[in-house]
C-alpha cells in the first residue's frame, strides 16, 4: 500500500515539472513572437518614412521648377523629419535655404552677401538644374546692382569735380540697367536728381565764360584741385603727346589730379559760339609712365 501510494506522488510530481517546463517554453516562445513582430513593425514604419520622403523630395523639386522656392523649403523640411539620414534632402534644403539668403540679401542692397550664399547654391555634389539656373540669374542682378553703385558714385564725384560731361556718361550707363532690380531702380531715381544738378551748374558754368576762351589758343585748359594753370598746360601737352592728339582749335581740356602724376581729362570739342562743348573723350593719363586709357561708354570701363 506504501509502495503503491509513493508511486502515485511520483507520477503527480512528475506531471507538474511537465508541465511547468511546457509554460515556460510557451512563455519563451510568446516573447520572442512579439518581440520578432515589434521589429518588424518598426521596419516596415521606417520604410514608409523613407518613402514618404523621397515622395517629398520629388514634390519639392518641381516647386523649385515652379520658382517656388519658400514652398520647396517648407516641403524639403518635412521631408527631413521623416528621413535624417537622407542626404540628397539634406544637400537640397541647404541649397534652397541659401539660395532665399541671397533673395533677401539683393533686396537689402547686400550685395557681397548675395553672392556669398550664391556660391553655396552652386556647390556640392547634388545639383538641381532649375536653382542652378535661378541662382545665375540672381547673381546677374547682383552684378548689376554692383555696377548701377559705381556709375552713381563715379556720376556723383564727376559732378562734384565739375565734370558734368563725365557724369552725364556714367549716368547713362546707370539708365542702362534693368529698372526691374529694386536697388537698381532706386539708384536710378536717384540719378535723375543728379541730372537736373548737371543741367544747372552746366548752365551756370556756360554763362560764365568768357567769350574770348578758346579763340585765341588751339587749346584751352581748366585747372582743378590743387594744380596751377602753369601745371594744368604742362599735363595737357605732355597729355596729348602720349595720346597722340594733335593740337588743333575749338578743343578744350578738363584736368583733374587723381594722385601723384595721375590724371583724368576730359576732352571737348567747342561749340561755335566757343561755350561748353560736345565730350570727345575721356581718359586717364599716367604723367610717370605716359599711360593713357580712354573711358568706353559701353562697358564703364578704361581701355587702352
Amino acid at each position: 500500500m506504501t509502495l503503491k501510494l509513493n508511486l502515485k506522488k511520483s507520477f503527480t510530481s512528475l506531471i507538474a515539472v511537465l508541465m511547468l517546463i511546457s509554460l515556460t517554453a510557451c512563455g519563451t516562445t510568446s516573447k520572442q513572437s512579439g518581440s520578432a513582430k515589434s521589429s518588424s513593425v518598426s521596419s516596415t514604419s521606417e520604410k514608409s518614412n523613407q518613402q514618404k520622403a523621397a515622395s517629398l523630395y520629388k514634390k519639392a523639386q518641381k516647386q523649385i521648377e515652379d520658382k517656388q522656392s519658400e514652398d520647396a523649403l517648407a516641403t524639403l523640411k518635412s521631408a527631413k523629419k521623416l528621413d535624417e539620414n537622407n542626404g540628397k534632402v539634406a544637400e537640397l534644403l541647404s541649397k534652397v535655404q541659401n539660395y532665399l539668403n541671397a533673395k533677401d540679401a539683393l533686396n537689402d542692397g547686400d550685395t557681397s552677401s548675395a553672392n556669398s550664399s550664391l556660391a553655396k547654391v552652386t556647390s556640392g555634389q547634388t545639383n538641381n538644374a532649375a536653382l542652378n539656373s535661378q541662382a545665375k540669374d540672381l547673381g546677374n542682378q547682383a552684378t548689376q546692382l554692383q555696377n548701377a553703385k559705381k556709375y552713381y558714385q563715379n556720376a556723383y564725384d564727376a559732378l562734384s569735380n565739375g565734370y558734368y560731361e563725365t557724369a552725364r556718361a556714367d549716368l547713362a550707363l546707370l539708365n542702362n540697367l534693368s529698372s526691374s532690380i529694386s536697388g537698381v531702380k532706386s539708384l536710378q531715381d536717384q540719378g535723375k536728381a543728379l541730372t537736373n544738378q548737371i543741367n544747372s551748374m552746366a548752365s551756370n558754368s556756360s554763362s560764365s565764360q568768357s567769350s574770348s576762351e578758346s579763340s585765341t589758343s588751339s587749346s584751352s585748359a581748366q585747372p582743378a584741385g590743387n594744380l596751377t594753370d602753369t601745371k594744368t598746360d604742362q599735363v595737357i601737352t605732355s597729355f596729348q603727346n602720349a595720346a597722340g592728339i594733335k593740337s588743333q582749335s575749338g578743343l578744350s581740356y578738363g584736368v583733374n589730379q587723381l594722385g601723384n602724376g595721375y590724371y583724368q581729362i576730359e576732352v571737348r570739342q567747342n561749340n561755335p559760339s566757343n561755350t561748353v562743348g560736345s565730350l570727345t573723350g575721356i581718359y586717364r593719363y599716367n604723367s610717370q609712365t605716359g599711360s593713357v586709357s580712354k573711358l568706353n561708354t559701353i562697358s564703364g570701363k578704361y581701355e587702352k
